[in-house]
């Protein structure tokens, strides 16, 4: 089976390894892809968010199954067109894809399907925003309705901050605090079926503690020890296949990776947002942690086979990401800073590097070019060895203004440090 993998970020990096691992793909190509993934791939100029270019490709490199990583180009139709190309295409169509390109879209979703979720309203102008802030009151949570590349949302209980970056974002989604630990249940879908991966943990806030503005991830890690059993069943029967239910209802069928942001609260799970595609960092260490090879299900879930795939089957042990930053992320990061100590990172036991905003500048010469440069990977029989793993990893990495979170998978994000 030969595969053609769009996107150039982490997240693609470990989708990469992982089909690199299975003996059914016998051709692994990538576009753009970034360094880290042309050591696995190869590599191909094109517009991820242009469906002609995509679906060009395709036909080019003759994939047989076209996985498309990043969001941009699921709401940009890039699926439907793969798809119409009589390609296999893992990856919704656009309109399913708008449960991640419009919070209230997603809102409207959960409401027709009776999921569980933090009551909300849409606001357009300012005295909307002001109402919507008065009833739900502080921690204020304000969400820009389209994509923010998982920068959109603030929580905070300054009421002046809450209502400047609705301001900023136009069209938001102003909604109550939901108290809860935060976790991420993915699941594989064929438009009929879907199957639960293992539930990960990430970190959004930028600084230890849980302090600091929201980002794209800061580190994240599976197994998750603490959590309920049956977590999994459990939002796939409450949270997923209602989703899907009320798509295929719709008339815009879901295949695809569906992913579920959940919040652990007293009353039981709530729905934080839903994502159309991997997680970044969780699929990182999702994907260390899966045995079943990963070809074979993309295809199952692009095909509608996923009732026939049987059980899946995880690695014992644990594994832990932890993202190394550039300078200034999340406001305004530095790119071109040379980056150094890969070799000496991926000899540490258990443990190697997967790149996202990193390009090449040269032969040999690796710069960074996005805020999240690197994930540090530390696998090990329990979370304990593979977070020991993780940062000594992170501590080889030289690049000026390199920076990462000290506290990842030391205890569950979100809930306070223990009693001293």
């Amino acid at each position: 089976m030969r595969v053609l993998l769009i996107g150039s970020g982490g997240r693609e990096h470990a989708l990469a390894r992982a089909l690199a691992r299975d003996r059914e793909v016998t051709g692994l190509h990538a576009a753009p892809g970034n360094p880290g993934i042309a050591t696995l791939a190869e590599t191909h100029d094109a517009t991820a968010t242009d469906p002609d270019s995509v679906t060009a490709l395709a036909a080019k490199v003759g994939a047989d199954l076209v996985v498309i990583g990043p969001e941009a180009p699921l709401v940009a139709g890039v699926g439907d067109a793969v798809r119409a190309a009589g390609l296999a295409c893992f990856g919704p169509g656009r309109a399913a894809a708008m449960i991640e390109g419009s919070k209230s879209f997603a809102k409207q979703v959960m409401a027709e399907a009776r999921i569980p979720t933090a009551a909300a309203r849409t606001c357009a102008t300012g005295a909307e925003v002001d109402a919507a802030l008065d009833a739900f009151g502080p921690p204020y949570v304000v969400k820009a309705d389209g994509l923010a590349a998982g920068k959109g949302v603030v929580v905070t209980r300054d009421r002046q901050a809450a209502a400047a970056h609705a301001a900023e974002c136009g069209t938001v989604v102003i909604e109550e605090f939901l108290d809860g630990p935060e976790v991420s249940v993915f699941a594989l879908a064929d438009g009929d079926t879907a199957v639960a991966l293992l539930p990960a943990q990430d970190y959004k806030r930028a600084r230890d503690g849980d302090a600091g503005p929201n980002t794209g991830g800061m580190g994240a890690y599976a197994p998750l020890l603490w959590a309920p059993a049956g977590l999994a069943g459990e939002a796939l029967a409450t949270v997923i296949r209602p989703a899907l239910a009320e798509l295929r209802r719709r008339g815009t069928p879901y295949s695809g990776l569906l992913y579920a942001g959940l919040s652990l609260t007293a009353a039981g799970i709530r729905v934080v947002e839903f994502n159309a595609r991997f997680g970044d960092p969780e699929t990182q260490v999702v994907l260390d942690r899966l045995d079943t090879p990963l070809g074979g299900l993309l295809y199952a879930a692009a095909t509608g086979g996923l009732a026939g795939a049987g059980p899946l089957s995880w690695a014992p042990g644990a594994a832990v990401a932890v993202v190394v930053a550039a300078e200034g992320y999340p406001d305004g990061p530095a790119r071109g800073d040379e980056i150094g100590g890969l070799d000496e990172a991926g000899r540490v036991p258990g443990a190697y590097v997967l790149q996202a905003g990193t390009s090449a500048d040269g032969p040999g010469r690796l710069v960074s070019s996005g805020g999240r440069v690197l994930n540090a990977v530390g696998t090990g029989p329990d979370l304990a060895a593979a977070r020991a793993a993780a940062y000594q990893a992170a501590a080889k990495i030289s690049m000026r203004g390199a920076w990462y979170r000290r506290d990842i998978a030391g205890r569950p994000a979100g809930t306070p440090p223990p009693e001293p």
